[in-house]
């Protein structure tokens, strides 16, 4: 790889969601049961069948820095790796100052508990709190994107590990530290896009696969997968972004995954056709499915100001198109030659003068290529350099996210009570503006987002999003990054009623160079 065209951007998120601990679970024992097999019964009442699903639908935005701080309002612009949860096109969204024809770009989000204890993380009208539990939720979004000319392939990891534990007391090494349950999610995306139109309109399509696995264990005792699930679905975007026109419009649609659970050998369906997990008299119903609604998004931003939004896309080989043409044709012109003069050589050593000779002037010639590259990168940082800065990015969209039968929320499934999640199609509206606020050294974003509920027990809440991005200093991490890197800080912010999220992020500056400046 070229330290060159390395662009990280890994980003530290921090949230405070935690999940009610499931009390049955007090001791752990796997048998059949003779209750009756009942349908899903009313929102209060106690889960008595596996005939339902575990929705695992999450309103707020849980994104990279640049995203939180537009309030989630990102389809249209999808760059970069953050882009790619977005819009399944942004592997091939080139930002402008991407100059050469193979360039890639890395991600890594972290999140873990921030410290907020009524926190309602699914907005379904109850604390989510996470009492009882020794085990921290981590969650890590490891992103890669890799790009060539107008293609672009991207991978990224959602990858959620919720502990819970009841009984005992985690303050109180030598109390009974009772059982714990973990429940493993795993989302990964894959995706491939091309630029068309001398890139002014991306699309791409990716899969998307869901992995869950739930582990239960008794104190003292050895972990016990209760099951798993897997499934996949499909996603594709666009993004219409006209050259040199102040606005794009995106959009993205991925459809329903509806899993059905493996389970452990050791869980055989009962007369009725359920699978429990009982401890004394209380009882563990697991699900049929696991599910993830289908969801449309659709977006659109314009830009105010000196910045352009859509330049023409400029590679180091285009503006030195000229310069390798011509030597192409003197390498054609040289193998000519040599070919010619080899056959009327009449010694080893004529022969070999002439390899000489015409390998001297390959070399100039490809001295002369590389000058030419360079002068072509030099003019292109010139002119990024001479790039307005004051700018006023203002983006929106609208993400509809589809229905889930017969299902409860992830907290309903651990107190075993039934919450129904999902029974409509629902709305979120997400607005954000960004600008450069001090030239060359600060930018700033904020954003608002309405999340809907997916619950009767609470109301829709309305999130206000704040970041910030300040220019740091230029540092080649002793040789691994370019000499000219210009690195920034940034953070943000997502409250709403019972809900905080924070975050901040590390990554390269761009342009590097300001007009002030020498390139």
């Amino acid at each position: 790889m070229r330290a060159r065209s390395l662009r990280p951007n890994f980003a530290l998120s921090v949230f405070a969601p935690g999940l009610r601990i499931v009390s049955v679970l007090a001791g752990i024992g796997v048998t059949s049961t003779a209750q009756a097999s009942d349908p899903l019964g009313s929102n209060g009442e106690p889960i008595l069948t596996s005939a339902y699903s575990i929705d695992l639908y999450q309103g707020a935005v849980s994104a990279g820095n640049r995203v939180m701080g537009l309030g989630g309002a990102y389809v249209a612009l999808a760059e970069d790796v953050d882009g790619d949860l977005q819009n399944p096109a942004a592997p091939a969204v080139r930002p402008f100052f991407s100059i050469d024809h193979f360039d890639y770009w890395l991600g890594l989000g972290l999140t873990f508990p921030a410290g907020l204890s009524k926190i309602d993380f699914f907005n379904s009208g109850s604390v989510t709190g996470s009492r009882g539990t020794s085990e921290i939720p981590i969650f890590v979004t490891p992103a890669l994107n890799l790009q060539w000319g107008t293609f672009g392939v991207g991978a990224t990891l959602e990858l959620s590990t919720y502990g819970f534990q009841s009984g005992g007391d985690p303050a109180d090494p030598a109390a009974d530290p009772g059982a714990s349950v973990e429940a493993v999610l795993q989302t990964f995306h894959f995706q491939a896009a091309n630029a068309f139109f001398d890139g002014q309109l991306v699309a791409g399509v990716g899969l998307r696969y869901l992995v869950m696995t739930l582990d239960a264990s008794v104190a003292d005792g050895d972990a016990q997968t209760l099951f798993d699930t897997s499934g996949s679905g499909i996603e594709m975007g666009v993004v219409f972004r006209p050259n040199l026109r102040p606005y794009r419009l995106g959009a993205a649609f991925r459809t329903a995954i509806d899993t059905q659970p493996s389970f452990s050998r050791n869980l055989l369906p009962n007369s009725d056709g359920d699978i429990v997990v009982v401890n004394g008299s209380n009882t563990l119903y697991l699900p049929e499915r696991v599910s993830l609604p289908w969801d449309v998004n659709l977006g659109a931003a314009v830009q105010l100001g000196k910045r352009p939004l859509n330049p023409i896309p400029r590679t180091v080989q285009q503006v030195a198109e000229r310069e390798a043409l011509a030597f192409r044709l003197r390498q054609l012109d040289r193998q000519q030659e040599r070919e010619r003069r080899l056959a009327a050589a009449q010694t080893p050593s004529e022969r070999a003068e002439v390899e000489r000779e015409l390998g001297r002037e390959e070399r100039l010639d490809a001295e002369r290529l590389q000058r030419a590259y360079e002068d072509a990168r030099r003019a292109l940082a010139d002119s990024f350099a001479e790039v307005g800065r004051t700018y006023l990015l203002l983006t929106g969209s609208l993400l509809i996210s589809g229905r889930v039968r017969d299902a409860v929320g992830v907290e309903s499934f651990l107190d075993q009570v039934v919450n129904r999640s999902g029974d409509d199609v629902v709305f979120s509206p997400r607005l954000g503006a960004e600008g450069e606020i001090w030239e060359n050294r600060l930018k700033a974003r904020g954003g608002m987002y309405l999340e809907p509920t997916r619950f009767a027990t609470s109301d829709p809440r309305l999130h206000a999003t704040l970041g910030m991005t300040l220019r740091l200093f230029r540092w080649n991490v002793f040789g691994l990054w370019p000499d000219d890197y210009m690195w920034q800080i940034g953070g943000s912010v997502d409250v709403a009623r019972n809900y905080l999220t924070w975050g901040l992020s590390l990554a390269g500056w761009y342009p590097r160079y300001h007009r002030s400046e020498t390139p």
